[in-house]
């Protein structure tokens, strides 16, 4: 179950952001075989005027944080970002320059679930 932020600049309508995140539980339903029911996402909306960006990004720049177990191929990892990347320019002509991705994998120990370590769920 992934933990997925997303962050970009405030102002578009409800109804694009909620494309945006759908574009992004999908990818990860597919890359990293996520059951569809394991939605974890949060966004987060920051002021045009507070929203700083790399150059030459557009006012679409978004930056999305995903928090995973550890384990997963290097290949798995480009596929997510492939499909990331492919589903938003589908589904909100977002181009790839304006999307930054960056995974992070905790290791088992520094997650809790239902008041348990995580260990308790790792594969063998």
């Amino acid at each position: 179950m992934p933990i997925v932020t997303i962050t970009l600049q405030a102002g578009r309508p409800a109804i694009e952001l909620r494309s945006i995140m759908d574009a992004i539980h999908s990818a990860t339903v597919s890359a990293f075989s996520v059951p569809e029911s394991s939605r974890n996402q949060r966004l987060i909306e920051i002021a045009p005027d507070l929203y700083f960006k790399p150059d030459g990004r557009s006012k679409a720049f978004m930056t999305i944080e995903i928090a995973s177990f550890p384990g997963r191929s290097d290949a798995a990892k480009a596929a997510l970002y492939q499909q990331i990347t492919e589903n938003l320019r589908r589904s909100n002509a977002i181009d790839s320059k304006d999307v930054m991705i960056l995974l992070h994998e905790p290791a088992y120990e520094n997650w809790g679930i239902n008041g348990q370590p995580a260990t308790r769920f790792k594969p063998a």
